[in-house]
């Protein structure tokens, strides 16, 4: 069967995550036979998947970034992510584990020794847009950047005491390692619905900071749901003013960065992420089962 995730325009520490665990979790496994789809890490639970394929959904999303699949003998569920996407898709809220990454807990936790007091992960996209690093360097938070390799983040997140996040597997992760996580409010409204599906697996009242961005783009996305393609215009008064913004900017996210850390920290409890992980792991004791190689 072949491992199905979503490729973004740049490399994404979330979605990455599933070529370094999953064959941990399922040696030998995975092969390049798209009639079967492995659909594990992210929200790639929508209709863009061949009608054909076999869909073999373990711990897997609904994002609202597309309507809902339509559901019939093609896919089978094994878990998914959060009980709201069993109530989107209509499932047993007996299925509902956790997003799939928490099996970092069982597969690639280290004992790293802490460096770091803070950190901060940005979303990929923020990333694209700000100036994340100065403002990082501003707040004396270090930053972890998502497009970096896999290992790498992991251990960054391991040598931290405490993580600020606003990418969602930054806080899967760093909660599953057992590091203190300040969860922040995406500046993309896209990419909060799953925040509350995850958090809602594991039990986590989930109360999002909101802060400020570091560029004129996602100030304008955060606060209008719309694109900034007008920042784009070659007209020079626009570039100046879009300019002068993106370079006072980062002084703010700094000082916004700086008030996250001073937040407490969320961890949910050790009862619910084991109870997690054994749903995790009966499911895919199953899977072996089911698709015995």
């Amino acid at each position: 069967m072949k491992l199905y995730y979503y490729r973004s325009i740049a490399p994404n520490f979330g979605d990455d995550l599933n070529n370094v665990l999953m064959p941990k979790v399922f040696p030998r496994f995975f092969d390049e036979d798209d009639l079967t789809l492995f659909l594990a890490i992210g929200s790639v639970l929508f209709d863009h998947h061949p009608h054909q394929a076999l869909k073999v959904v373990f711990g897997s999303g609904f994002g609202q970034y597309t309507a809902a699949p339509r559901l019939d003998d093609r896919w089978k569920f094994y878990c998914v992510r959060g009980p709201l996407t069993a109530q989107a898709l209509g499932l047993d809220e007996r299925l509902v584990a956790a997003d799939a990454a928490v099996l970092v807990n069982r597969h690639m936790r280290d004992e790293v020794p802490k460096r770091f007091k803070f950190s901060y992960i940005p979303h990929w996209q923020s990333l694209l847009n700000g100036d994340w690093p100065k403002a990082c360097e501003l707040a004396n938070v270090e930053l972890i950047d998502p497009r970096w390799p896999v290992d790498r983040v992991l251990e960054m997140i391991q040598a931290s005491n405490t993580v600020i996040t606003e990418a969602m597997h930054g806080a899967i992760v760093a909660d599953a390692l057992r590091v203190p996580w300040v969860p922040v409010l995406p500046f993309h409204r896209s990419h909060r619905f799953k925040w509350s599906d995850w958090a809602g697996a594991l039990m986590i009242d989930l109360r999002p900071y909101a802060t400020f961005p570091a560029t004129l783009h996602d100030l304008w996305v955060s606060k209008t749901g719309r694109d900034g393609n007008w920042m784009s215009s070659k007209n020079r008064l626009v570039q100046l003013a879009v300019g002068a913004a993106n370079n006072a900017l980062p002084y703010i996210a700094a000082r916004g960065l700086r008030r996250l850390s001073e937040m407490e920290p969320v961890l949910s409890s050790d009862v619910a992420l084991a109870k997690a992980v054994s749903k995790l792991e009966d499911a895919a004791d199953r899977i072996r089962r089911d698709f015995h190689r």
